[in-house]
This record gives structure tokens, C-alpha cells and sequence, in this order.
């Protein structure tokens, strides 16, 4: 089983024995409700309980320069933090970190233990174990920004713009002369309200040079949604990085 868990809603799907995504479903209400509402379901489409979680809320993603590289700096993350991320370490959070492959720069994605906790809790009152939990965004993000340095897609002078949307919630990166230089995160912004999320990345769009690649990747579960964003994009030559179940993918991986 598969969820994506928001602040008032969650998305679910199930995977079957031959590794097949099943039909998208979800309920409106703070998670602890949908959970118990929907365990028995939920149960009997996995083996032993076990679920895989993506996180959207109470999260933000920022960039930060000079972060530990160690290389088990991963491992360190989850049970020594303050050793990575120095001044930035709050003790109330969870963390993620992605670095730049040729920079010293790093985005950082920090979400509150408490809502972790919660969802954890809730999922075990209800018979089920969380074997993964990521944040499905910066996930997504990763996922591109990877395949963004590996296939060389910036332009001549190393820029790029980079915009991820996941369930109403957005993250965005530019990147100029080979650097990160700023990024934009919200979530929560919702997906019926496009001039919110164009207010966030717009301060990125105005500082890209003529002919900047520009890079859009989605959940894949509002076709609307992405349609609109594409019709937007597009006025800047942007280019739809989504591929089929995107997110779902993503979640079971992360």
C-alpha cells in the first residue's frame, strides 16, 4: 500500500502480487480518522501491514550551503543529525538532504517529528507498520535533479529552472552559472488556485535568461492541474519531466 497523506485529505493505492499500481482512491479528514475508518481496506491489501508513506504537510525545503558530506552523512541524518547539519539542526525535526553534485550546495528538506510521530502512531493503532516514510516532494525533486546533472540538461552556461508540484504543494529551484542560487517552497497551496503557486515560483521565472531550460514535474493525479501549469509553462519553453504514476513510483523507491 501505497499513501500520500496530507494535511485535511489522503491518496492511497494499492499494489498488487505482480507489482501493478491499483485505482487511486482517496478521503477527505486529518489522517488518524481516514485511518480508521479505512484499516480494515488498507490491511487486506498488504503483506503483514507494511505501507509505504509520503508526508505532505508541515514541511519546508530550503537551500543550504557547506552541509556535511560525509559519507555516511544519510545514516548520520537519521540518528545523529546535529552532526550534518551543525547551527541548522532543530531537535523537533526530521531531515532529508540532497547536495549538489558540483558545488557545495544542498537542498534540505526538514519536517516535524510530531506529525511523523502521529502518523506513525496512527498507522499502528490500526494494525499497520510505515516501511518507508519520505516526503513525496522532495523526493520528486531529487529524483529530477539527479537525472537533470546526469543527462548534462542545463544550457551552455549550466542554468535551469526546476518545479515540482505534489497534491497542491510546490517546490521550486533555479540554478545559473553552474550554481543553485534560490528556491521557493510551500505546501499545502492547494490545486485550484494557480495564481498561488505562479506568486511562488514567479521571483525564479524573472531571473532566468532567455532560453533557460525550464523543467515541471507533478503527482500525476490532476490531469487539469498539470495541464494548466503546462499551458503556463510553455510561455517559457517549459518541458514535462512527469512519466505514468510518477509519485507512486517515486514513494515506493524513496
Amino acid at each position: 500500500m501505497l499513501m500520500n497523506i496530507n494535511r485535511l485529505s489522503t491518496t492511497w493505492r494499492a499494489v498488487n502480487k505482480k507489482g501493478r499500481l491499483q485505482e487511486l482512491s482517496t478521503q477527505d479528514g486529518e489522517f488518524a480518522e481516514v485511518a480508521t475508518a479505512r484499516a480494515e481496506e488498507w490491511q487486506s491489501s498488504t503483506d503483514g501491514g507494511w505501507v509505504s508513506v509520503s508526508l505532505n504537510n508541515r514541511f519546508i525545503i530550503s537551500l543550504e550551503a557547506s552541509l556535511s558530506r560525509r559519507d555516511n552523512h544519510n545514516e548520520m541524518l537519521r540518528v545523529n543529525p546535529k552532526v550534518v547539519l551543525g547551527s541548522k539542526y532543530d531537535r523537533g525535526k526530521r531531515y532529508a538532504l540532497f547536495h549538489h553534485p558540483d558545488s557545495s550546495a544542498s537542498i534540505l528538506m526538514a519536517i516535524d517529528d510530531s506529525f511523523v510521530k502521529n502518523v506513525e502512531d496512527s498507522l499502528r493503532a490500526n494494525g499497520l507498520k510505515a516501511g518507508r516514510i519520505c516526503c513525496g516532494l522532495f523526493a520528486l525533486m531529487e529524483e529530477k535533479l539527479r537525472m537533470i546533472h546526469e543527462k548534462n540538461m542545463a544550457d551552455a552556461n549550466g542554468n535551469y529552472l526546476l518545479i515540482a508540484c505534489v497534491e497542491g504543494s510546490v517546490a521550486a529551484i533555479v540554478q545559473q552559472a553552474k550554481q543553485w542560487k534560490d528556491m521557493r517552497c510551500r505546501c499545502g497551496v492547494g490545486t485550484d488556485n494557480l495564481e498561488a503557486t505562479f506568486q511562488i515560483i514567479a521571483p525564479l521565472v524573472t531571473k532566468l535568461a532567455p532560453g533557460t531550460p525550464v523543467y515541471f514535474v507533478h503527482d500525476g493525479n490532476d490531469a487539469n492541474y498539470a495541464r494548466q501549469m503546462m499551458d503556463e509553462l510553455e510561455k517559457v519553453g517549459g518541458k514535462d519531466l512527469t512519466t505514468e504514476d510518477q509519485l507512486w513510483k517515486t514513494i515506493g523507491q524513496s
